[in-house]
């Protein structure tokens, strides 16, 4: 090695205070090119929020599913016109995530239709505070959490997902 060369290649393994500032910058630079995580982006790729319009709680549920780049649908109690305009011309393509605050008959029906296509219900919240049910549309779904329907009033409001079920979940991932 020339002497030259040798000269460089020792400067390069020494620490400086200029060294450590360039560094630190670059560092600091390279974290403000990244794209950070917004909520504008669900972690979940869900295809639909469904809402009741009747209630205020589920208003404001559908707007701030909107505000996380969740396509919204309301409904009055009556899911027929959602199931044969949407969900069933899309569940024919494949199952998809569904989220949803709405009453349990609602949920019920949509429950039966849903798993009828291979898909299931995986997280049920009886009488949730907004704030919960928006912290699970924020952040990775339990794994395992499944709770039952309990009987109560029938204009209690129920947060509910219903995801494809582990063997649609496995052919999903063996075509992709």
């Amino acid at each position: 090695m020339t002497p030259a060369l040798s000269y460089e290649v020792n400067q390069m393994r020494e620490p400086s205070r200029r060294r450590f500032l360039k560094c630190g910058l670059g560092v600091c630079s390279a974290g403000a090119m990244i794209r950070p995580i917004s909520a504008q982006s669900p972690v979940v790729p869900y295809y639909k929020a469904v809402f009741d319009e009747r209630f205020e709680d589920a208003c404001v549920f559908a707007t701030e599913a909107s505000a996380r780049a969740i396509p919204t649908v309301a409904i009055r109690g009556d899911i027929t016109s959602l199931f044969y305009d949407d969900l069933d011309l899309r569940w024919k393509q494949g199952p998809v995530w569904l989220a949803g605050l709405t009453t349990q008959a609602s949920l019920f029906c949509l429950h039966l239709l849903a798993r009828d296509r291979g898909m299931r219900l995986r997280r049920c919240l009886m009488k949730p505070r907004i704030e919960a049910a928006l912290d699970v549309l924020d952040g990775a779904l339990p794994r395992g959490m499944r709770m039952h329907v309990r009987p109560s009033d029938p204009g209690d409001l129920v947060f509910w997902i219903i995801a494809p079920g582990a063997s649609a979940s496995a052919k999903e991932t063996a075509n992709a």
